[in-house]
């Protein structure tokens, strides 16, 4: 649904960063690979994967397509879940 968010980071951790881009606060859930990638970074462009479940909309970033594509692959074999995958 989300291919990518552009903008500012006003939060991280190592688990998670909350981007801000077009006025709205996205927490975006990420790995460690990403977190290094970003440090001393105002502003990034995070590449997105939203996973929908029933009781839940989860958002999963990474700085490269490489990383969210390898995400995509892993999330698709039985038994293997986002935060594993992650």
């Amino acid at each position: 649904m989300y291919a990518y968010l552009k903008g500012e980071i006003t939060f991280r951790s190592p688990a998670f960063i909350v981007v801000e881009a077009g006025g709205v606060g996205y927490h975006v859930n990420i790995p460690l690979s990403t977190y290094t990638a970003i440090q001393g970074q105002e502003k990034s462009t995070i590449y997105t994967h939203l996973i929908v479940k029933e009781d839940s909309h989860t958002l999963f970033g990474f700085a490269t397509q490489t990383e969210r594509n390898m995400f995509v692959q892993l999330i698709g074999v039985t038994g293997v879940g986002a935060t594993t995958a992650q």
